[in-house]
């Protein structure tokens, strides 16, 4: 089955937005250095376009999978001035990290939602897969 038009475009959009978030993160003459080389607020936004593209690209993805590998970029990203000689700036990872925050935190609060209205999954994660028996299955 083939996904709707809607469903299609948005999944377009949201790899546009990671395409340009990426570009604007890693060009030498980034957004970020544009507007003034010491803006936190553009690098946390930055982050925010991608891990929000991201949850929209990659549906099929577990949330958990997604924050981790974005938390894991801002890292990457934060150490990667030690390279060149510089110094870690603090404050520039912490804006990072809540551009990640801010987009994976209502994904969360949202399946936190469900569980409290009783929506309880089983073990199993597509319908097709056997039946969870006691527990998580061992070994």
């Amino acid at each position: 089955m083939f996904p709707s038009v809607p469903v299609r475009i948005t999944r377009l959009v949201s790899a546009l937005l990671v395409l340009s978030c990426g570009v604007m993160l890693v060009a030498p003459l980034s957004l970020a250095s544009a507007a003034s080389p010491g803006s936190e607020v553009i690098g946390g936004l930055i982050f925010y376009g991608v891990t929000a593209g991201a949850y929209g690209v990659l549906p099929f993805v577990r949330r958990g999978d997604i924050a981790v590998v974005a938390i894991w970029l801002v890292l990457a990203v934060g150490v990667a001035p030690c390279v060149e000689g510089r110094e870690l700036s603090a404050p520039h990872m912490f804006a990072d990290m809540a551009g990640v925050l801010m987009a994976a935190l209502p994904i969360y609060l949202a399946r936190y939602r469900q569980i409290v209205q009783g929506d309880m999954r089983q073990y199993r994660r597509r319908d097709t897969d056997a039946p969870a028996t006691s527990g998580p299955a061992a070994s």
